[in-house]
């Protein structure tokens, strides 16, 4: 078993002071997920410094890929190596009862429905496995066993019960997790490896550390794609003042000047500029018009 930082399925879930950080959801109203799917054609091969850092070697390398075929074979050889059989991406906006509400889902390497289902179903951050995941930046080692018993406290219904057995036929009995935050945005990416072992013995600090820099590298790709939509979606959103105030900060106009333009006041100005920065989460005023300018939200 696995000496690095990680959470493994030995630890106590159930314990008070878990209980306190992590407190279980109701699920006693509806839960909707609203699942948006992405795919490798779609993200950026190379994503820019400005949004994401310094690419990892295999994220340069993953991006230098001739093709999008080429990229997934990469990907889904670099997982037979390493011993898993499922690579799940999910970048989640969760609601106020801190469930996904919306979910942006990489489908190349799904092998199954589980995901979706797990997500429609408000299966996914019920396991206190997956919601600690998702809740801190250490990954979470578990299998089988680890997510029934702790299943087994709220219950485990009819369709929580075919979920499981839909691991267990699809070969994803044991495997890791961890999140990361999607900069810039209100949601965090959930990566998850499974393979068919029914324990997680098989989980080695060589084999935790090949999934963290897959996962990192996959995550530096899709973060600056996820980040882009939501800035789209940001932009669908303004007012007419806010979009003209958009399109004088990208020809580079100052507050003044474009006070005495649309006859307002620099005040009013420096309000609305600061309510965009917020919208896309731009962290200056040239940050601000480099992304409006790069998405042609003006």
């Amino acid at each position: 078993m696995s000496s690095l930082d990680v959470v493994d399925e030995r630890e106590d879930l159930h314990c008070a002071s878990t209980s306190a950080l992590y407190p279980a959801p109701d699920f006693k109203s509806s839960t909707h997920c609203e699942i948006r799917y992405i795919d490798e054609m779609d993200v950026t091969p190379i994503a820019r410094a400005e949004e994401t850092g310094d690419a990892t070697f295999l994220a340069a390398e993953l991006g230098a890929a001739r093709t999008t075929d080429e990229r997934i074979r990469m990907i889904r050889g670099i997982l037979n190596i390493i011993g898993f059989s499922g690579l799940s991406y999910a970048a989640l906006k969760l609601d106020a009862r801190k469930q996904p509400e919306h979910a942006y889902v990489l489908r190349n390497y799904l092998s199954t429905d589980l995901l979706p289902r797990a997500l429609e179903g408000g299966y996914l951050l019920r396991d206190p496995h997956m919601r600690r995941a998702f809740e801190s930046s250490r990954p979470h080692v578990w299998d089988m066993r680890s997510l029934v018993n702790a299943s087994r406290k709220d219950g485990i219904d009819p369709p929580l019960r075919r979920f499981f057995d839909g691991m267990r036929e699809n070969g994803l009995a044991s495997g890791l997790a961890f999140s990361l935050p999607i900069p810039r945005t209100s949601m965090r990416a959930l990566i998850m490896f499974a393979g068919p072992p029914e324990h997680c013995e098989w989980i080695t600090d060589s084999v935790i550390a090949q999934a963290i820099g897959l996962g990192l590298s996959l995550h530096q790709r899709c973060a600056a794609y996820v980040q882009a939509i939501c800035r789209q979606e940001s932009a669908s959103g303004l007012s007419q003042l806010q979009q003209r105030i958009l399109g004088a900060v990208v020809v580079g106009m100052s507050d003044k000047a474009i006070a005495a333009r649309l006859n307002t006041t620099v005040h009013n100005v420096d309000y609305h500029l600061r309510q965009l920065r917020e919208k896309f989460g731009a962290r200056n005023r040239s940050q601000l018009a480099f992304l409006a300018g790069k998405m042609q939200a003006v």
